[in-house]
């Protein structure tokens, strides 16, 4: 072509979702397998998750709202995960505690979400808090959890292709959440358990 003048075009028009306290509830928890992160100038290979959420907030087509946020994938006392979880449920993650991920989804919370911009000067909804419910949020069913790994393998095809930039490995955690199992208190044959001595029939894990 003759004119290499090239624009650069705003992309789309997405819209974050709205800042304040919001009644969610957990929709996905994505396994991202190991993510290129840098930290004070050193890289490394990082697992990191990927947790859903659904409010009760609208976009202005009336469809529902989402918003989420990345962690690594470490309940070591001092991570981010284990003081979001802890504050979720409205108790600390103890010492020797193990917490299956997928039981999150399905269970409701309390966020706080503010608008920052990121290096391009994009505004995104950031999850600033969270905090156990103060009632429990029904999913609206339109989020698809298959369609959510697909954009990601997408991104990971792009970044491996690029020169430069962050990587993310494979990961065989990258599918959609099973069909939620027996709730608490019911085995699958149908017959009473004991719940856990932890288990928060508010939060739901």
């Amino acid at each position: 072509m003759n004119n290499l003048t090239l624009t650069c075009k705003e992309g789309g028009d997405f819209k974050p979702h709205p800042e304040g306290i919001h009644p969610a509830i957990c929709v996905d928890v994505m396994d991202l397998g190991l993510v290129e992160t840098e930290f004070q100038g050193v890289k490394k290979m990082v697992n990191k998750v990927k947790i859903t959420f659904e409010s009760e907030a609208k976009t202005e087509d009336g469809k529902p709202c989402s918003v989420s946020k990345n962690f690594s994938a470490s309940l070591h006392a001092k991570s981010n995960l284990a003081a979001f979880l802890g504050k979720w449920r409205g108790r600390p993650v103890a010492p020797g505690e193990s917490i299956d991920l997928q039981k999150l989804i399905g269970a409701s919370c309390t966020l706080v979400i503010s608008h920052q911009k990121n290096l391009a000067g994009k505004t995104y909804a950031s999850i600033d808090a969270v905090s156990k419910p103060t009632r429990k949020v029904t999913p609206s069913g339109t989020y698809d959890p298959a369609a959510a790994r697909q954009r990601f393998a997408d991104w990971k095809a792009k970044q491996a292709a690029a020169p430069t930039g962050a990587t993310a490995r494979p990961s065989p955690g990258l599918r959609p959440p099973s069909p939620a199992p027996a709730s608490e208190g019911q085995s699958k044959s149908g017959a009473a358990t004991t719940p856990p001595p932890d288990f928060d029939p508010e939060v739901g894990f």
